[in-house]
């Protein structure tokens, strides 16, 4: 080996060396100035995470009755959805039967 190429060899591993630490002050000397910069109005987020928090209050509309009631109608507004999903399947339930006659029959048949 030459003693340019030990020269470089020594410059090359002194170099390797001493990037690392060169990084790290540079990211150093930036970090309050990013800091500073990416600074974020999180509104949204903020208005997520500090929801009222209402768990207590349904837990407790849900245990009111024992077990005797049923879950879907343990809160007030429970009994006008369960009337009203009750009348949308007997409207339902009532259009079967004129359809299940008519099959049947062979009445209001396309000619």
């Amino acid at each position: 080996m030459s003693i340019v190429s030990v020269a470089f060899h020594n410059e090359l591993f002194y170099l390797l060396a001493i990037i690392p630490s060169i990084m790290l002050n540079t990211s150093k000397a930036f970090a309050p100035l990013a800091r500073g910069s990416m600074q974020q109005r999180r509104t949204f987020i903020n208005w997520m995470t500090n929801y009222p928090d209402k768990i207590v209050e349904l837990k407790r509309a849900h245990q009111v009755g024992g077990r005797s009631t049923f879950t879907w109608l343990k809160q007030p507004q429970d009994k006008m959805v369960t009337a009203v999903g009750a009348t949308l399947m007997t409207i339902g339930f009532l259009q079967l039967i004129p359809g299940y006659y008519r099959l049947a029959s062979g009445k209001g048949k396309l000619e």
